[in-house]
């Protein structure tokens, strides 16, 4: 019996590993190797993907507030569907931060503009989030999420992020919305990469609204409850 209940754990654990391991076959492949290679002081600076069997997953949309994201806001909130928003604040205003302003919807800092921080000096990179912050005080809009721009992690990242009070978020399931995956294409690959817990990276200005719903719809068809950002974040992360 001993040995039994001892070949079981094995196989569960075994069965824990494997699933972590292929967790983040959602991921753009370069940039699912560049994670996978930082060191664990920067990686662990960062959220990427619930810890949970539940099917449970979040939506956010980076680069905003632009033109179009007023309609993105209306049928997310037609559909009853939560979401998170990674703003770039140079681009906000006393009007774009206000249609944000509803129990459905979450902020995040993505920055002041959308550089490269690679080719930032810590100074330079230092002064993009003080001016973001500063920006998004103004117009009454609070957060302690930052996603950096293309998701560039640099070394001093971290240290930068939590002077500040910023906890990273990054994601596990990238839409290729950037890439001009449309339709068909791009739900064949949510449901093929989708998992529990994901975080789905989407963009303002790239995603069709009627891809959008239908994302949804599809999302919602596989089991999966569309949830707060903040409902994943009471789990611990699992790390490329």
């Amino acid at each position: 019996m001993k040995l039994i209940r001892f070949l079981i754990i094995i196989i569960v654990i075994g069965g824990l590993g494997k699933a972590q391991s292929s967790s983040f076959s959602g991921l753009f492949p370069s940039y699912r190797r560049f994670l996978h290679r930082l060191p664990a002081e920067r990686s662990g600076a960062f959220f990427y993907r619930a810890a949970t069997r539940e099917k449970i997953v979040a939506l956010t949309f980076d680069d905003g507030p632009l033109k179009r994201t007023p309609r993105i806001l209306k049928l997310l909130k037609e559909k009853g569907t939560p979401a998170t928003f990674f703003l770039l604040a140079s681009r906000l205003d006393s009007r774009s931060a206000r249609l944000y302003d509803d129990p459905l919807f979450s902020v995040g800092l993505h920055g002041w503009r959308h550089p490269h921080y690679s080719r930032l000096s810590a100074r330079s990179v230092a002064r993009e989030l003080d001016r973001g912050l500063a920006r998004f005080r103004r117009y009454g809009l609070r957060t302690e999420w930052f996603r950096p721009p293309y998701g560039m992690v640099t070394a001093t990242l971290p240290r930068l992020m939590k002077e500040r009070g910023l906890h990273g978020i990054l994601w596990s399931l990238d839409s290729y919305d950037w890439k001009r995956y449309r339709g068909r294409r791009e739900l064949r690959r949510i449901r093929k990469y989708l998992e529990p817990g994901s975080v789905i990276l989407l963009h303002d200005q790239s995603l069709p609204l009627k891809d959008l719903g239908e994302l949804i719809e599809t999302i919602r068809s596989e089991g999966y409850r569309i949830v707060p950002l903040a409902e994943l974040l009471r789990y611990p992360t699992l790390r490329p």
